[in-house]
């Protein structure tokens, strides 16, 4: 099998030959700026230009090099906006603490300039907003149009033979976009006491993703295999909101979008939500996600060994492959290696598994212990 058939016989819940790696490409599977440089040092590569793809997380575009010195069966579209007319909320500038930027949704971002590993959330533009004349006064980013150049870089991995992935999206999703603008305090406020107030924005997000959609199928049609969306449901005990509250009141937006996507192209189409969200995952599946990630499997309700005897047959698990909570970066490499081999044998049986860490892999991870779980990886992975 190649990369990409391998892939795609797992989402489709078989078993191929071997278990499908995401190191670095997919959705909140990638490496920060900073464990990336330990990385290139591990593998000798010297003078490689680092190109960043997400600023506030501070991560990379893994270069093809290292993946394919990892083995990954993944390869990510590279996006490349066309120039457009500038946000009236974008700026960066610096003080005597921090770097700043506000970016196209008016969200205060800073990184402090000793030590700072990653940009903060400092504050929404409509934080002070009191009602629907005040909510009104948003301006909305526009979705960007894509360079057609990009897509030579996806048909030259598709005819390499590799699966290729969307992890981008517009905005966040139809819980934690909210918050971005109006403060998590005050959108969890409203979802509840306001819902008139939410309903009318998440109507409009969902209009400009759906356009965002057909931006990115009009420069990728055919071309992609999956694709994602991002919506943190839950903490590491439960969900942010009630379970009930997702399945009436924000759920039937992802479901209404994944069906548009659907009708683009056959695609599969990933959830990330962080934390423990073992309450609704039969909501998820039942809104059209195909695949689970990153797979908090730390959190309450989110064992391996639960997660696929319950949820297996009809969802796959993209992650789940070591917890970048604490074992990644804190245990030993047997410990390491203990985890990876015992996540392995929960998940892999009967395809729908793709191993990953637990999210993005964070500067604090020792080399020495992510080699251990990409070693024990490699040693456990065929069926």
């Amino acid at each position: 099998m190649n990369s990409r058939e391998r892939l795609l016989t797992a989402l489709n819940h078989k078993e191929p030959d071997k278990i499908p790696l995401d190191l670095g490409a997919g959705c909140s599977c990638k490496f920060t700026v900073y464990f990336y440089k330990k990385l290139l040092d591990y593998f000798d590569i010297k003078d490689e230009r680092i190109e960043m793809c997400h600023i506030p997380y501070q991560l990379v575009y893994a270069s093809d090099k290292v993946l394919d010195l990892l083995g990954v069966d993944v390869r990510p579209a590279r996006l490349k906006p066309l120039p457009q007319e500038p946000s009236p909320y974008a700026k960066k500038w610096e003080d005597d603490e921090y770097t700043h930027f506000i970016n196209d949704w008016g969200t205060h971002y800073r990184m402090p300039k000793v030590n700072g590993l990653y940009y903060d959330l400092a504050g929404g533009i409509l934080e002070d907003a009191e009602d629907e004349e005040d909510d009104a006064k948003f301006i909305w980013p526009t979705p960007h149009k894509f360079d057609m150049a990009g897509r030579k870089e996806l048909e030259d991995y598709r005819n390499a033979g590799f699966a290729t992935t969307i992890s981008e999206q517009f905005g966040n999703g139809f819980l934690q976009t909210g918050p971005l603008i109006w403060g998590f305090e005050n959108w969890l406020a409203m979802l509840v006491a306001e819902p008139e107030r939410c309903t009318p924005f998440m109507e409009k997000l969902l209009e400009k993703k759906m356009e965002f959609y057909d931006n990115i199928f009009e420069v990728y049609g055919g071309l992609i295999d999956v694709t994602s969306e991002a919506d943190d449901f839950g903490t590491q005990r439960g969900t942010f909101v009630s379970p009930k509250l997702l399945k009436e009141m924000i759920l039937p937006y992802h479901k209404k979008l994944n069906e548009y996507v659907k009708s683009k192209g056959d695609v599969k189409i990933t959830l990330h939500t962080c934390g423990s969200v073992e309450a609704v995952i039969p909501d998820i599946i039942e809104a059209g996600y195909d695949i689970l990630n990153p797979v908090q499997i730390a959190a309450s309700n989110m064992s391996p060994e639960h997660l696929k005897k319950t949820y297996g047959k009809d969802i796959v698990f993209w992650g789940g492959g070591i917890n970048t909570q604490s074992t990644l970066p804190n245990g030993t490499p047997e410990q390491v290696r203990e985890e990876t081999k015992r996540n392995i044998d929960a998940f892999a049986r009967d395809g729908g598994f793709v191993f990953s860490t637990v999210h993005n892999v964070q500067d604090d991870v020792p080399i020495e212990n992510f080699i251990a779980m990409w070693e024990t990886f490699q040693d456990n992975c065929k069926y």
